[in-house]
């Protein structure tokens, strides 16, 4: 027979033995972070990102890049201004280019072969419409078209010759301190100098095939019925 205190320690230690199954089961207070799978297990959801760059396609939503927007020319609001060249036939058969100006500026002439530039000192076009082509190529003048062209700080009058001729001009002030810068050229016959004719020449007529022969003659031969008549010979 075992002793007392030898037999109350095997009591304990079987009840500490049956205790830690149920001890076990207990789940614990924190729940620890998930284990990296490693390729072994289902791998965690990553959220998608988006592209922040362009993509192909375009949406109403997209916002129009600096390279997509077309280049307008920004002309200055302050300062002498100009507007679109004139053009007219003169009395003594001649002809006339003429530009307004809100204020006199120094107009400088330079020549070259085929055309002649006048240089507007600090002025500006009014609008872009004002630098469109004035086309006279229809008209008795040795100008075949004369444009606004900004350039820097200056702008030039630029004429297009078709013929040569020597043109004489002068800037006149009005009362309301505006100015007009006008250029006459004398009279000639530039249509036919310029290769342009005044009015279209009718197509020359033009040989009839075989075959439109061939029916004339046939109707020609025919033998005439009793309501018409034998054709003239």
């Amino acid at each position: 027979m075992l002793p007392r205190s030898v037999l109350s320690s095997a009591i304990v230690l079987g009840v500490l033995v049956l205790a830690q199954p149920g001890m076990a089961q207990q789940p614990p207070d924190v729940m620890p972070p998930p284990a990296d799978s490693g390729g072994s297990g289902p791998a965690s959801e990553v959220p998608e990102k988006k592209p922040s760059g362009p993509t192909a396609g375009y949406a109403y939503s997209d916002k129009p890049t600096a390279s997509s927007r077309s280049p307008h020319a920004r002309y200055r609001k302050s300062g002498p201004v100009v507007n679109m060249p004139g053009f007219e036939q003169t009395a003594d058969g001649g002809s006339r280019l003429f530009v307004q100006l809100s204020q006199n500026v120094p107009v400088e002439e330079r020549k070259a072969q085929g055309s002649i530039t006048y240089v507007l000192k600090g002025a500006s076009p009014r609008v872009w419409n004002n630098t469109n082509a004035l086309v006279t190529v229809h008209f008795n003048t040795p100008v075949a078209r004369a444009r606004l062209v900004p350039h820097g700080q200056d702008l030039h009058f630029v004429i297009d010759l078709r013929a040569a001729a020597t043109p004489t001009w002068k800037v006149s002030e009005s009362a309301d301190k505006t100015a007009i810068l006008s250029i006459d050229f004398p009279k000639g016959d530039y249509l036919q100098a310029g290769g342009e004719v005044a009015g279209a020449e009718a197509p020359a007529a033009q040989p009839r095939s075989k075959a439109a022969r061939g029916k004339r003659a046939a109707r020609k031969n025919a033998p005439a019925t009793k309501d018409e008549a034998p054709p003239a010979p």
